[in-house]
């Protein structure tokens, strides 16, 4: 017996939002520790910049993204059932926080580039992995907003 799929609330002609818009947010997160990686290896203040961007567009992404996905979470018995969309949904959080806090570190710091940033990026990559693994298991093993064909 094939599973039947979780439909998401959050949608446009059937495609849900939360998945469309989650992509940008992530590649500016993770990026960020590359930026940060080539400041340290550069020291060119151009990278500087360039993490004070992907930060601040990828903490304002992930808020909107899983605004989209916090509707569905609420709205979606089949999914509010589902332990692993309270996890993925705890560690978004939990990593949303992180980036908008070193969003905060670098939007504040006249004095260059500040360590600590470099940290919570790295961390900040590590918590999206895992969160990333929660969403595809939601996906392809609970069928979390697909349509499966017959």
């Amino acid at each position: 017996m094939a599973q039947q799929p979780i439909i998401s609330r959050m949608s446009v002609g059937g495609h849900p939002i939360h998945p469309m818009l989650i992509h940008f947010p992530v590649a500016f997160l993770l990026g960020l520790v590359g930026a940060d990686l080539a400041y340290l290896y550069t020291t060119d203040p151009f990278w500087i910049r360039v993490g004070l961007w992907l930060s601040g567009l990828g903490a304002l992404g992930g808020w909107l993204a899983g605004l989209a996905g916090f509707i569905d979470l609420l709205l979606v018995w089949h999914i509010r059932n589902l332990v692993i969309a309270w996890s993925h949904a705890l560690l978004a959080v939990m990593t949303l926080a992180l980036a908008s806090f070193n969003w905060l570190l670098r939007f504040n710091d006249d004095s260059g580039f500040n360590l600590w940033a470099l940290y919570i990026s790295a961390l900040t990559a590590a918590l999206i992995s895992i969160t990333s693994v929660l969403g595809g298991q939601m996906v392809y093993g609970h069928a979390v907003g697909v349509k499966i064909k017959s």
